[in-house]
């Protein structure tokens, strides 16, 4: 033990008088670090510095590597030599070099490239211009290459080009490297791509130390992603490394409807929306129906469609909608509903003249098929035909028929692959053209005859018309003068008898149930107790009611308003005619004593009246009639 104390203090004591004398020795050299790693196919940079007396100048440098038994520089251990290259061992020319060519700088660091297994070991360095071997020395421990390329990879989407770039490890100035792309299917199947690969380039960073790199450009599409890219760089025909990237492409593909899409009514509907696409857009899905837009809220969202209960409403186009990044795509299926046929208006059986023609119209989903049962029984020629219209059928049949009654029916039989329906159809009898035509000429004669009376009666009522309305107006009304002589207490009227105008203010009156000043005074009289006559102002029946009096012969139009010329001449005329009549009457009284009530007028008064006889007769009577319905009397 104290051997071993011993030792430790001699090797520390030599140490530092080492330490010592290269501190006051003006040649020192330093490496940064004294010791390094290196991965085999790689570069090592060996890094130092030297001073040197000032009165030296070195102009070469010499690089040794040591063995493992002996001294280290010798001739033979040189493997870098900056004046002559030759000196260097055979396996490293060209593998060696300074960082800086210029000594003066005190800057001794070399790099050796394409490092073997067998550089492992130490190294010393030896300026000329002393000369001078430093007896400092580097050691490098050579391992496997564990360093992987680098791939630098942009945002892949499907359709745009891109490309990507491997740089191989180090950023050294030796033989470059090889660099290839590899690419593995999803069948793990490896493919080179040389085609779409650049040539290597090579990127100097310094004098002696450069980057390898190579790049691959291609267009990505969806089939593309999650795929294997390999990028293999390979040293010195030997020593590889390599870097697998997998590739993530933006892509999205058309929607795909799954689901069956034909449904019973009734059953479910159960439908699903795939989307395949990187980064996945499930989420972004939403279902719609054309022609309604109940549904696109309803099922925003759900790549699954479930309807249950389904109706034939619910027949017709789905939509499948999905939103990925700034891209909308779309994909439809129809939806079918199958239902049992349903027989529609306008079936039915017709009979003319012995030929019966059936038409059966059905419609249902699947198209049902229509049968006639009645045609395998039919030995007699027949004719049939079919229409299909969307999910309708229409079939029709002809064929001879005879003693075929009102009531027979016929069937038809309609059938899809849900069920079969019957129906039967009432036969209709109809009349041949022949018949209904000579039926049709009767009704259209009968129809002119009838048009030929009505316009025989329109004419004939025009014709009348128009005849009632002339009458009228052309007509002239036939007057009869009448007059009623009057006592010394009633005032004398003159009565002018009227057949058909001049009626219009008293006939007014009467209509209106109001009495005239004639129909009051007529009246008074009957009151007063006057015997009842006929006479030429009218007759009664005892049967009636005596006050009642017959105002069809009186002419009321007497009572208008007359001009004072008129009034005085009719006055003069009547008191005339009414002073005759009183002498008469007054000695015909005093002959037969005051009997009688008419007084007939001779041919001498006539003349001397200048008025016929019969009118002077029809006068008196007149007045007698008259004066007895008032009650008076001379």
């Amino acid at each position: 033990m104290w051997v071993l104390i011993g030792a430790a203090l001699l090797f520390s004591l030599a140490e530092r008088a080492t330490s010592q004398k290269q501190a006051a020795s003006p040649w020192r050299i330093t490496f940064s670090p004294e010791e390094k790693t290196i991965e085999k196919g790689l570069c090592a940079v060996i890094s130092c510095t030297f001073t040197h007396p000032d009165n030296v100048e070195p102009t070469t440098a010499i690089w040794f590597k040591c063995p493992k038994n002996g001294k280290c520089d010798q001739d033979e251990n040189i493997i870098f030599h900056s004046e002559d290259p030759s000196e260097a061992q055979e396996g490293y020319r060209h593998r060696v070099s300074l960082l800086e060519t210029d000594l003066t700088k005190g800057n001794c660091s070399v790099i050796i490239n394409d490092i073997r297994e067998n550089d492992a070991g130490q190294y010393q360095y030896r300026t000329i211009g002393g000369p001078y071997t430093y007896p400092q020395k580097m050691k490098i421990k050579v391992t496997a290459l564990t360093q992987k390329p680098s791939v630098l990879t942009p945002p892949l989407t499907e359709g745009e080009p891109t490309t990507l770039t491997c740089i191989a490890p180090g950023i050294c100035s030796g033989t470059p490297p090889n660099i290839t792309w590899t690419w593995r299917g999803t069948a793990d199947n490896i493919t080179e791509l040389r085609d779409n690969t650049t040539t290597q380039k090579r990127e100097d960073l310094t004098s002696v130390t450069t980057t390898d790199f190579s790049t691959l450009t291609f267009t990505p599409s969806a089939n593309d992603h999650s795929t294997k890219v390999t990028c293999l760089v390979t040293f010195n025909g030997s020593v590889t490394t390599k870097k697998t990237l997998k590739l993530n492409v933006i892509y999205v593909k058309e929607p795909k409807i799954s689901g069956n899409n034909t449904v019973r009514e009734g059953d479910t509907l159960n439908l699903t929306c795939s989307v395949d696409s990187y980064p996945p857009s499930s989420s972004n899905i939403n279902w719609s129906k054309t022609g309604s837009t109940a549904w696109e809220q309803k099922y925003s969202g759900l790549a699954a469609l479930v309807v249950s209960n389904l109706t034939r409403e619910h027949a017709g186009d789905y939509v499948c909608t999905a939103q990925h990044l700034n891209r909308t795509l779309t994909a439809s299926t129809v939806v079918t509903v199958m239902y049992r046929p349903v027989m529609l208006n306008g079936s039915g059986c017709v009979v003319q003249a012995e030929v019966m023609t059936c038409v059966c119209v059905a419609q249902g989903v699947p198209l049902p098929i229509i049968e006639w049962p009645l045609l395998e029984l039919n030995t007699e020629k027949y004719s049939l035909t079919t229409s299909v219209f969307g999910s309708s059928v229409n079939s029709t049949i002809s064929l001879p028929v005879r003693n075929q009654t009102n009531n027979t029916t016929v069937e038809c039989v309609s059938r899809n692959v849900l069920v079969g329906v019957i129906e039967k159809l009432q036969v209709m009898q109809k009349e041949s053209p022949e018949k209904q035509g000579e039926k049709e000429g009767e009704d259209r004669a009968m129809l002119s005859d009838l048009k030929q009376i009505t316009a025989f009666v329109i004419g004939a009522a025009l014709s009348a018309t128009i005849c009632c309305i002339f009458l009228c107006l052309t007509g002239k009304c036939k007057r009869q003068k009448k007059t009623i002589p009057k006592d010394s207490k009633n005032p004398l009227m003159n009565l002018e008898m009227v057949a058909c105008e001049d009626q219009q203010t008293d006939a007014g009156q009467a209509v209106r149930g109001e009495q005239t000043p004639l129909q009051l005074e007529l009246r008074g009289g009957a009151e007063n107790g006057g015997p009842q006559t006929s006479g030429a102002a009218g007759k009664f029946d005892t049967r009636e009611d005596p006050n009642e009096v017959d105002y069809a012969s009186i002419n009321y139009s007497l009572l208008k308003k007359k001009t004072p010329e008129e009034a005085e001449k009719k006055t003069t005329t009547t008191e005339s005619e009414y002073a005759k009549i009183k002498r008469e009457n007054k000695k015909e009284g005093d002959e037969d004593g005051g009997e009688g009530s008419g007084v007939m007028m001779g041919k001498d008064e006539e003349k001397e009246n200048g008025k016929p006889a019969a009118e002077t007769d029809e006068n008196t009577a007149l007045y007698s009639n008259v004066k007895a319905i008032m009650g008076g009397g001379e």
